[in-house]
């Protein structure tokens, strides 16, 4: 049970009764202090439908907008328990998407207020903030596995104290999470260390590539440090002076490759490898997405494997 202590006073403050329609009256009065992060719309805020799967109101306790999420915000206040948690998130979920045209044409012109263009804004998803004095450990536990369901108790004290509790998604815990991923991603950028979804991303619906690329990059790692730059096109591998240009395909192409290597390292001893020399005799240099002579094709397992010893055996025996 929470309490609050004066050292002023040398005592205990007494928990006080309000109505919802104070609760949300200090709210929408002291908006820019407690929701700072938000953009406030419009309380008691009015249309045409059901809210509730039951019932027959069409009205909303308080509606924002969420200018990082681009999703609209609907909050629900009690003035005690809230034992419906998970279908009032449903009933509203359903109800903005039903109605999204009518609330963002009432939001920006009834009310004046500043959002993103219509095809910008997030149109079937919403986040439902639920205030209330209490809450079920079943509905807490469903709370904290979503990112778009927040609750808050809250408790009036006297000498006009109010005091909120975040149960989840607390903005402050948010943002110091945002910036130690931040901390994190400088400390790789400064150390060249490539992210993992970087890579997944580049990747992505080429799971062989994907595989090869991984047979190549944990055996540079055996034998040292190798540098990966995503880039747009390309994968760059800068290795012990020698660099490496990466090209996935879908193993569709003419030469059904799923993995290009571009390297400088002459590779025309490496057993049943199929590549290309961009160096013609008496013909222009072959073009390429990579700046390297020799282009590799991968097409199978055993090719991949043989490229990889021949690698290690050149780097480890010089």
């Amino acid at each position: 049970m929470a309490k609050l202590f004066s050292t002023k006073d040398k005592r205990f403050l007494k928990k006080i009764q309000k109505t919802e329609k104070e609760l949300n009256h200090f709210l929408v009065t002291q908006w820019s202090f407690i929701f700072p992060n938000l953009t406030f719309i419009k309380n008691e805020f009015q249309i045409d439908g059901n809210v509730r799967s039951k019932g027959t109101s069409g009205r909303i306790d308080i509606l924002a907008f969420n200018p990082k999420s681009k999703k609209m915000v609907v909050f629900e206040l009690k003035n005690d328990f809230d034992k419906n948690v998970n279908q009032q998130a449903s009933d509203y979920k359903d109800f903005i998407e039903d109605h999204f045209s009518d609330i963002y044409l009432q939001a920006t012109q009834k009310y004046g207020v500043v959002l993103p263009k219509y095809t910008e804004m997030e149109t079937d998803n919403i986040e439902v903030i639920i205030i209330a004095k209490k809450f079920t450990q079943i509905h807490i536990n469903g709370a904290k596995k979503s990112s778009n369901i927040t609750l808050i108790k809250y408790f009036w004290f006297e000498d006009d104290l109010f005091l909120i509790d975040y149960i989840n998604n607390d903005p402050d815990d948010l943002i110091e999470k945002e910036n130690t991923e931040k901390i994190r991603r400088i400390k790789n950028i400064i150390q060249n260390k490539t992210e993992l979804s970087d890579i997944e991303s580049f990747f992505f619906k080429k799971e062989e590539a994907k595989r090869f690329f991984s047979i190549f990059i944990n055996l540079l790692n055996q034998i040292g440090e190798p540098t990966i730059t995503i880039q747009q096109t390309k994968i760059r591998v800068s290795f012990n002076n020698e660099t490496f240009s990466i090209i996935p395909y879908g193993g569709k192409t003419g030469r059904k490759s799923f993995l290009q290597i571009n390297t400088n390292i002459d590779v025309n001893k490496v057993q049943g490898l199929l590549f290309e020399d961009r160096i013609r005799s008496n013909q222009k240099k072959k073009g390429s997405l990579g700046n390297e002579r020799y282009e590799i094709f991968i097409q199978n397992e055993t090719q991949m494997i043989n490229f990889v010893e021949f690698i290690k055996e050149k780097f480890t025996n010089g």
